[in-house]
């Protein structure tokens, strides 16, 4: 494979979100190390294409807003810098939303739920990541 192949639909890679903060804007990359899909893993930072700037990893859940929403932008950019750049994560739950004790499933040890709503305003965002700010995960700089 060529070097201006790699990443690039129809080489046989996946290719995966990446949005850079500064000029809004989102780009299909591959990405160093696919793993499982469900297992939290470092969010990759690159460099932009268009503005040289650092651009990061988001998960494919992810929905740019439009270019000119700096008001969602701002939301976006605190939630990934924060380490949460909307990949699905897991919070716990206590075991008494299932009932009293004899009436739960045998061999159920802990209970967890989806985190559902993103954020959508700036408190809203800085509360969301003082709750989960234990679930964010790390950066890692990849050179292409």
């Amino acid at each position: 494979m060529l070097d201006h192949q790699r990443g690039q639909p129809g080489t046989g890679q996946q290719l995966t979100k990446f949005a850079c903060l500064d000029c809004r804007s989102v780009f299909k990359r591959a990405v160093t190390d696919v793993g499982k899909r469900n297992v939290p893993r470092p969010i990759e930072v690159r460099r932009c294409p268009a503005c040289g700037c650092d651009m990061y990893l988001m998960s494919s859940d992810f929905r740019a807003p439009r270019k000119q929403d700096a008001k969602a932008w701002a939301v976006v950019a605190a939630l990934t810098r924060a380490g949460l750049p909307y990949f699905r994560f897991h919070e716990a739950l206590p075991l008494s939303v299932l009932g009293h004790p004899a009436r739960r499933p045998k061999g159920v040890l802990g209970i967890t739920s989806t985190v559902g709503r993103w954020p959508e305003t700036l408190a809203e965002a800085e509360e969301f990541i003082a709750r989960y700010r234990h679930q964010a995960m790390p950066f890692v700089r990849v050179e292409e």
